[in-house]
């Protein structure tokens, strides 16, 4: 009887432990797969935020580049200002959208954006010069444009530092410019 009763007792055993184990395995699976999800998840809210930046670095890269074959071109009194303008609002545009994308970073809206109010200023400062670049005089006016396109750099740079910062305290990734 001993054996009979040894028996019941390792099936009744294994009964249970194959029921634990049917039950907390898939369990187990199920936990592990919704965390690695969340994982991949915050990877690619991050890869987002990161493109969205990138977006913005560019088009506004674009517009500075614009800004200073432009005011190349003024000096050298062959500017056409009225493509100019068609560039300056086709880039004004881009980078208006790509700030707009960034907004949920706490980043500014791009009308009080320090670095789109300089890229503006800029665009109409070199305008300027290149209307003026009929008279003989137009010292000031080139060291105007050139502090604006100054201006645009720098905050360009600072406004890089600052959302890199944000996007580095969000996603726990060291970004620097």
């Amino acid at each position: 009887m001993d054996t009979a009763l040894l028996g019941v007792i390792c099936g009744a055993a294994g009964t249970v432990v194959g029921a634990v184990v049917a039950y907390f395995g898939p369990l187990q699976l199920e936990r592990r797969r919704e965390r690695l999800e969340r994982e991949v998840r915050t990877e690619d809210r991050a890869a987002a935020d990161i493109a969205r930046y990138v977006n913005a670095r560019t088009a506004a890269d674009q517009w500075l580049d614009l800004l200073r074959r432009g005011y190349q071109a003024a000096l050298e009194s062959r500017l056409d200002i009225a493509r100019f303008d068609e560039d300056v609002v086709r880039c004004s545009d881009e980078l208006r959208l790509r700030l707009t994308e960034l907004a949920h970073l706490g980043m500014s809206e791009p009308r009080t954006n320090p670095a789109f109010t300089a890229f503006r200023r800029a665009a109409e400062e070199i305008r300027r010069l290149a209307a003026d670049s009929g008279r003989a005089d137009k010292g000031d006016g080139e060291r105007t444009a050139l502090r604006c396109l100054e201006a645009c750099a720098a905050e360009r740079t600072e406004w890089a530092r600052q959302v890199l910062g944000t996007l580095s305290a969000r996603t726990g990734l060291g970004l620097s410019c």
